[in-house]
């Protein structure tokens, strides 16, 4: 069982580093490249987000992506900056900024969705490999690994 266990930390391993491997060499490659600006994860996931939700804050925005709210301010800074979203006062509450998208966000956002479809596509595609059992086991193991890393985080 601990030979296992061992291949099992081996090949995660090596799906980590190879997927790290390959963002690196898509930034450098400009992957995510669109109107002629480089654009991170987070930048296409507030796109993203401001598409489906129609008036989102810094706020709301972090605990959306579940990120912080420096790491907001910094993405839309330069997404306010490219012309990808316009800030909006409400009425009531000139104080509160919230974000919106421009006709280049909405362009930024369905580029997003699209990569994300082909993204899933190519997943379940893999998962077929899989029989019922296997995904099971799947399953539990991310959950878990995914529940261990946020309780890291909270320490």
């Amino acid at each position: 069982m601990e030979s296992t266990k061992k291949k099992v930390l081996k090949a995660l391993q090596e799906f980590i580093t190879t997927r790290e491997s390959i963002r690196r060499t898509e930034s450098s490659n400009n992957k995510n490249v669109l109107f002629g600006v480089s654009w991170t994860l987070t930048q296409f996931h507030i796109a993203a987000l401001l598409k489906e939700n129609e008036l989102m804050n810094n706020t709301t925005l972090a605990k959306e992506l579940n990120i912080s709210k420096p790491a907001v301010t910094k993405a839309t800074k330069k997404l306010l900056e490219k012309g990808i979203i316009k800030e909006k006062q409400n009425e009531g509450n000139k104080k509160e900024i919230f974000y919106v998208l421009t006709e280049k966000g909405e362009t930024m956002a369905a580029i997003h969705e699209k990569l994300h479809k082909e993204a899933e596509e190519q997943y379940l595609s893999l998962l077929d490999n899989f029989n019922k059992e296997q995904l099971e086991t799947i399953i539990l193991f991310l959950n878990t690994l995914t529940n261990h890393l946020k309780n890291e985080n909270m320490k």
